[in-house]
Parts: C-alpha cells; sequence; structure tokens
C-alpha cells in the first residue's frame, strides 16, 4: 500500500547554479531504503517523482535534490517557505544495493547522481566490509558537479572517482567527452561479477548499456534508474 506524509520544508542548499536540494522534516514512521524515489506534491497539480538524495541515517529530514528548469514545479519549489507543508508518497524503487562485496560500478548522468549520492553515503556510514565501488560521473563542466567536494572526499576505503566532462577546462584529471566503454575499461578492473548501477535521462542509460554490452557485462549484472524530464 502506498503510504502518503505530511512534511515540513525546512531549508533549500544549492548544490550548483543549477541543481537545487530541498530539505523536509522526517516523518515519523517513514522508512526508505538508499536509491529509492518518492512522489513529491507541491499542490494545484504539481506533483513530481523525486530521488531522495540523502541517507536514511540521517533521520531529522529527507533530501531531494532538483535541477532547476523554470518550470511550474521548480518555480513552486523556490517558493516553498520555513514551516510549509507538503505532501509526499512512498518510497517507491529497487534502484537498490544488494547485499556482495563483488566490486561496484556507479554510473551517473547529471542529476542522475542523487541516488547514488544516498547509496555512496550509507556506505560511508555502515563502515562495513565493502568491496571496491567505483562512481563514474558524467557532467558538462565542473561548475555542473552536484555534491563535487562531499564525492571526492568520501571516506570509503577502496573507493574511486572518475570525472566524464563535455568542458574540462580547469579539470585536468578528468576525462572529455561521454562516458563510453574505452572509459569503463580503463577504470573497472576486469572482473565478471562487478555490479553496476546507471542512473541518468533516458539517452544516457541506454547508450551505458549498449558500452557495457561490448564488453561482456551481461544484464543481471546492470541496474538502472531513468530520469524522465527535468519539469
Amino acid at each position: 500500500m502506498t503510504m502518503e506524509y505530511r512534511t515540513e520544508f525546512l531549508e533549500r542548499i544549492e548544490r550548483t547554479h543549477t541543481s537545487v536540494s530541498y530539505r523536509f522534516k522526517m516523518p515519523e514512521v517513514l522508512n526508505f531504503t538508499a536509491g529509492q524515489y518518492m512522489l513529491v506534491d507541491l499542490g494545484n497539480e504539481l506533483a513530481h517523482p523525486l530521488s531522495l538524495s540523502n541517507c536514511p541515517k540521517e533521520a531529522k529530514f529527507i533530501e531531494f535534490t532538483k535541477r532547476m528548469t523554470g518550470s511550474s514545479y521548480c518555480d513552486r519549489l523556490e517558493s516553498l517557505g520555513g514551516g510549509e507543508t507538503i505532501s509526499v508518497k512512498g518510497p517507491f524503487g529497487k534502484f537498490c544495493l544488494t547485499d556482495s562485496s563483488e566490486p561496484l560500478v556507479l554510473i551517473a548522468g547529471g542529476i542522475g547522481i542523487t541516488p547514488i549520492r544516498s547509496i555512496l553515503s550509507c556506505l560511508e556510514k555502515n563502515k562495513g566490509n565493502i568491496g571496491t565501488v567505483i562512481l563514474i560521473y558524467g557532467n558538462l563542466n565542473r561548475e555542473d558537479i552536484a555534491f563535487r567536494n562531499e564525492l571526492e572526499n568520501l571516506k570509503i576505503p577502496d573507493y574511486h572517482l572518475v570525472h566524464v566532462l563535455l568542458d574540462t577546462t580547469g579539470m585536468g584529471n578528468a576525462y572529455q567527452g561521454f562516458i563510453n566503454a574505452d572509459i569503463i575499461s580503463k577504470e573497472v578492473p576486469k572482473s565478471t561479477n562487478a555490479h553496476y548501477m546507471v542512473s541518468g535521462p533516458p539517452v544516457m542509460v541506454e547508450a551505458i548499456k549498449k558500452a557495457l554490452a561490448t564488453i561482456d557485462v551481461t544484464e543481471d549484472q546492470i541496474r538502472t534508474d531513468i530520469f524522465l524530464g527535468y519539469n
């Protein structure tokens, strides 16, 4: 059964010039798993599925991070005032970690980083037996990298971050262009058991699935989270 909660707006955090996080009070009986999403209803027929970008262990709030597009939905988010309440439904989705110590390869495009950021935050907090974790993150340029400082300083034992940018100005350690099979092959240790989690817009996710197929990654090794539009 889908659960619906009323929650109170707490604060707005600018992540990049185009991406903003919105935090709301954690509903008392809400339980979610890193990687899931909720339907965020702002009233007046303005409802949109948004991934939770924080770890469930941060029990005082839930956070959604949105790319700002100038839509009516974004305008309504920007108008929220402290203490104002909205409705959220869920959680939904199965873009979640499996219990495995095999290498984990996370591939994100743009604001597709949000569920992956939730997963990485939990991996850092759990301090458990974690295998190799590789994040390959594609963006337009360095100003467009949401959560950049946090992602570059995660305290996960065997963690590696790879930036892929269309414009690499000021980022000498980044690949230029789009995430492709060649980049993945260079950055991911040879392993037939690695798990891949791919998150981003439909065109990007399909391109990555095709690239993975060329390097003998099977479909059952891949989980995807497709972001349908940025309204």
